[in-house]
């Protein structure tokens, strides 16, 4: 029998921007098994919506999905059991979010979807991960969506980045998480985004119909270029409606041509402008039901001679 000792302290002191997440860990044995205390400037914490607390097997880990100001302060780890007690420190400090230059001034640029993300029909239970290759000059923030909803990062919902690539990764998909998923990227001078659509399959239930063979991909197109959004079904639908920002499109013959028959539809866009950008979707119907699928364009303006 021994009093808890710490294996892996916290760091003396942490920088976090606003808006970001934090994470503190420590690693203790002791014998008896330790009991855990996390505090904030002397006051007692526990679980709740915005802190997670966790012990397992040696380790004890706080962590807040979206930190604030108000989250600045010193946290303190207490391990303690009948032969004694340690404790650990970390300082956290909340730094403002950096604001990135203005289009015109000194590398201010919005940022640029290079690769995006794809939509995919994945098993109930698999673990999924969904890719977005951005680029850009100046500084920027990246968040995720689900049905236009923030997701807030999680063990189950995981933000990731490695150089230019930026994954969201799903640790096991559920009926419940199907839908739109959308990874957008935005700084002061502007924003770009990608989106898809994720289709979860039930063991034993049929596909929903009209089913994609092949979805609408989102697209990053040079204004004044055209840009073509094709679909494939697995039956003819009786009724395609192609949808800008939730209100439906109609062929213009000019700037829109919407065309396709029985499985094969498309929508072509003459000419992109810069409000052509925004979130499409597509929503097929049969007599059998209703399917959707999701798409975005963003338009990168030509450079001024």
């Amino acid at each position: 029998m021994h009093a808890p000792v710490f294996d892996d302290k916290m760091a003396a002191t942490l920088s976090v921007r606003d808006g970001e997440a934090l994470a503190l860990r420590c690693q203790v044995h002791g014998d008896p098994d330790p009991k855990i205390v996390w505090s904030k400037n002397g006051d007692v914490l526990a679980s709740s919506d915005v802190v997670d607390l966790k012990y397992r097997q040696g380790v004890a880990s706080l962590q807040i999905g979206e930190v604030f100001p108000e989250d600045e302060g010193l946290y303190e780890c207490r391990a303690y059991n009948s032969m004694g007690e340690v404790t650990t420190t970390c300082q956290v400090t909340v730094t403002a979010m950096e604001s990135a230059p203005k289009r015109g001034e000194a590398g201010g640029e919005p940022p640029r979807v290079v690769e995006h993300i794809k939509s995919d029909v994945v098993k109930d239970g698999d673990a999924v991960t969904l890719t977005c290759r951005l680029s850009g000059t100046s500084k920027f923030d990246v968040v995720w969506l689900h049905n236009d909803k923030e997701i807030k990062p999680s063990k189950d919902f995981e933000y990731d980045s490695a150089g230019d690539l930026y994954t969201l990764k799903i640790a096991e998909i559920f009926p419940e998480d199907a839908g739109a998923y959308t990874c957008e990227a935005f700084n002061d001078a502007g924003e770009s985004f990608s989106s898809c659509t994720l289709v979860v399959l039930v063991p034993n239930e049929e596909r929903k119909q009209p089913a994609f063979k092949t979805f609408p991909a989102s697209a990053t197109i040079q204004e004044g270029e055209s840009a073509k959004f094709s679909l494939a079904l697995e039956k003819s639908a009786t009724k395609v409606t192609w949808c800008k920002d939730g209100k439906p499109l109609e062929d213009s013959g000019t700037h829109l041509k919407i065309t396709g028959e029985k499985t094969k539809h498309q929508l072509e866009i003459l000419a992109c402008v810069p409000t052509d950008v925004g979130q499409y979707s597509v929503k097929c119907q049969s007599k059998k039901g209703e399917t959707c699928a999701n798409f975005s364009l963003n338009v990168v303006a030509k450079l001024q001679e």
